[in-house]
């Protein structure tokens, strides 16, 4: 008899913290809204280790403009890890991650110094290392509001050739100041976002 209530108690144990496993979602998928970018796409998996608190992420976004004589586009990537204090994906976190956002464009119709017509292209890459605090609810919809900051260099002007067009042998070094982005200065970044999305 002995043999058998302990079996019975160790299989009720065993049950119950694999019904708490099956209970944590561990997928969530969504999108926030705020700065540095107008709005990103983002994934989140949360680890079936320590103890369900370690969440890897990525984000990503993109935008694009055009004028008389640019052609341009943004886009945002990251990479983080995110602890969750609880142990069930949800509630309270910090993180830490690591940014890209990159500037590309071409320029058309550039008046150079030898009187003919010129285009050209640059690229520039503002990179931060990121530090996040934020809360995301549980359930299998969610919402989430974050807080940041980041550090790098990031520069503020695009350098590019201008190439002749009716002679590309001749080039004229050129630069111009990136469009203002909202929260960002030339070595730190403000992040503040909110956001919604599926878990499962």
């Amino acid at each position: 008899m002995i043999p058998y209530v302990g079996f019975s108690q160790n299989y009720k144990e065993s049950d119950s913290l694999l019904i708490e496993y099956d209970e944590i979602k561990r997928f969530s998928a969504g999108i926030k809204f705020g700065f540095p970018y107008m709005a990103v796409v983002g994934a989140q998996y949360t680890l079936p280790f320590f103890n369900n608190h370690f969440a890897p992420y990525f984000d990503y976004s993109q935008y694009s403009y055009k004028k008389s004589e640019e052609d341009a586009e943004f886009r945002f990537s990251e990479f983080g890890l995110s602890y969750f204090f609880k142990e069930i994906s949800n509630g309270i976190y910090i993180g830490l991650s690591s940014s890209n956002l990159n500037y590309e464009v071409n320029f058309f119709n550039i008046d150079l110094e030898n009187g003919s017509k010129g285009s050209g292209r640059g690229k520039v890459d503002m990179r931060t290392t990121n530090f996040r605090f934020g809360l995301k609810t549980g359930g299998s919809f969610y919402l989430r509001i974050e807080i940041g900051y980041g550090l790098g260099n990031i520069p503020n002007i695009v350098i590019y050739e201008a190439i002749d067009d009716s002679n590309s042998s001749y080039s004229e070094t050129r630069s111009k100041m990136i469009p203002e982005i909202k929260g960002i200065s030339e070595s730190d970044m403000f992040i503040g976002n909110i956001g919604f999305g599926v878990s499962f």
